[in-house]
């Protein structure tokens, strides 16, 4: 009796000891995969916060405003330079030290839009795409630098359906394909300023099953989309 007892304890130790190698693998990979999303998420969220601190300091400043930088540099003199100054709220280590852009491979780009009568009229800079880039058009490549994109994240015709309501598709009246109807009770005339963060998030431990499955590294995009009212059209004079 004692040896039966003996001898089915053993088992028992040996079947758990063998579900563990089995399910212990499995729990690895989960409490690392979490790790490795929450350090995405995180990066997001960091990279969300200082869009949308920098688009707060565009709204406030004027985006014709860019003088050549002071002895001290861009960041560090009292003269305004927008895109340059707007920029350095994301790269300044005092608002978000946790977030470290790499020039070879992130960026910070700026869209500013006059809009005149629900319509864009003018995008700043005038350098043809509309899109000022801090690291070198780093916004049109993947993280390992083959070109993705020339166009910009946000069209102008993007802009646009942001404050037309879309046209009805079925039905009497239906107007013209693409065209749209003003948001009721909204100013027409408007300026508006995009903030967008590019990111190549590096994973944290780098492990090849986890690589299988998220890529390394991990493209990351946040932008914010803010007032500007220095750029709102500017009506046109009256006659006597």
């Amino acid at each position: 009796m004692i040896r039966k007892t003996i001898s089915s304890s053993a088992k028992s130790k040996g079947q758990s000891f063998v579900e563990l190698a089995i399910v212990l693998p499995l729990l690895l990979f989960l409490l690392i995969g979490f790790v490795e999303v929450g350090a995405i998420i995180y990066s997001y969220l960091s990279m969300l916060d200082v869009a949308r601190e920098a688009a707060r300091f565009a709204s406030e400043h004027d985006p014709t405003i860019f003088q050549g930088p002071g002895p001290g540099g861009f960041c560090e003199d009292d003269v305004l330079h927008f895109y340059q100054d707007t920029a350095c709220v994301i790269i300044g280590a005092g608002f978000n030290p946790d977030l470290t852009l790499n020039p070879a491979t992130d960026d910070v780009t700026i869209s500013v839009f006059t809009i005149d009568d629900n319509l864009v009229s003018d995008r700043l800079p005038a350098d043809g795409d509309g899109v000022w880039s801090l690291y070198a058009e780093n916004w049109t490549r993947n993280c390992d630098g083959t070109l993705d994109s020339l166009t910009p994240f946000m069209t102008n015709a993007d802009v646009q359906a942001i404050f037309n309501l879309p046209p009805p598709t079925t039905g009497p009246g239906t107007p013209t394909p693409g065209s749209g109807t003003a948001l009721p009770s909204a100013p027409t005339d408007k300026g508006r300023v995009l903030v967008e963060v590019y990111y190549c998030h590096e994973q944290l431990l780098n492990l090849p099953i986890i690589s299988d499955v998220i890529p390394n590294p991990v493209p990351l995009h946040a932008y914010s989309f803010m007032p500007a009212p220095a750029a709102a059209p500017t009506a046109t004079p009256m006659g006597p």
